[in-house]
């Protein structure tokens, strides 16, 4: 499956937009746009794909994505639902919304740098994050000369922290500062990766689902199949798999009354006693302790 396109209209009298995502009823979807895009999530964890990048999130997620990346998120509490409503705040603005040129001035420097190095999407860490989601938060009720100067000061803040982490280990080409086009063998590379991403979304719950089942997908053998997923997301298919399935429970321990027992065989696991030990490892916490946590039970 190709990324959808996404078609990106700033409201009347802004050239760029600031929002708050969980005012949105749409779907979490696989898409790209020529705007670049900055999203921060303060508080919920789940999952994200940005590029060839396959990871989770937790809270005060920061993301910087260059022009034409396919990206999207999918949050624990919304996974499986028809629209995923997480509270993020998304900052987008095309490169040359301020003309061809605008960002080669002498005083746009280490952003203009920055801005060429988000064609792999850059991971901040929370100290940034906290600092820069103040700002963008602000942004979104902000008005007038004063909306753009903000932008500015949140592009600053990210130059000039020189180590954010690259996610994507996709190279795209940007000619002439136009917008990004991907090579025909990474677009092929997106669609496989996709396309198992798709069936793997719809078949959590199958505890037989396989490494054999996925590579038959995308006829690939099962070794051929490990190490191309391997390569493209960093990660194990069968690690990939568990990270959605107790994304999964996650939102079935807030959602439901169902018993730990029961959530362990809708989410896909063979066994509670490795259904414990998964959840402890990416949640740090026991599924019983989660559902307390969120539901404000002592």
């Amino acid at each position: 499956m190709k990324p959808t396109f996404e078609k990106l209209v700033p409201r009347t009298g802004e050239s760029f937009r600031c929002f708050d995502r969980s005012e949105l009823r749409s779907p979490a979807k696989w898409h790209r746009h020529p705007e670049i895009e900055l999203t921060y999530v303060p508080i919920g964890s789940g999952s994200r794909i940005v590029g060839d990048h396959i990871g989770s999130y937790t809270d005060h997620d920061l993301v910087l994505i260059g022009s034409q990346i396919p990206h999207t998120w999918a949050s624990d509490e919304y996974l499986g639902k028809a629209s995923d409503r997480h509270h993020a705040i998304v900052l987008q603005f095309h490169p040359e919304f301020l003309g061809v040129e605008f960002f080669e001035c002498g005083e746009m420097a280490r952003i203009d740098a920055l801005l060429k190095r988000s064609q792999q999407g850059l991971w901040y860490p929370a100290e940034v994050a906290h600092r820069v989601g103040a700002q963008m938060e602000a942004l979104v009720t902000t008005k007038g000369a004063k909306r753009l100067l903000g932008l500015f000061s949140i592009l600053h803040e990210l130059s000039i922290y020189d180590d954010p982490v690259p996610l994507s280990t996709q190279s795209f080409d940007s000619r002439n500062g136009s917008a990004a086009r991907v090579s025909p063998a990474r677009r092929a590379a997106e669609t496989k990766i996709q396309t198992v991403c798709d069936h793997i979304a719809n078949h959590l719950a199958d505890s037989d689902l396989t490494q054999m089942d996925l590579a038959d997908l995308i006829d690939m053998n099962p070794s051929a199949f490990t190490r191309f997923f391997r390569q493209s997301t960093g990660r194990t298919p069968l690690a990939y798999i568990s990270e959605l399935r107790i994304g999964l429970a996650c939102r079935l321990l807030t959602d439901t009354d169902e018993s730990i027992l029961a959530i362990c065989n809708q989410s896909g696991f063979a066994n509670l006693s490795n259904f414990n030990r998964q959840f402890r490892k990416r949640r740090s916490t026991t599924p019983r302790d989660y559902r307390s946590r969120f539901r404000g039970v002592t």
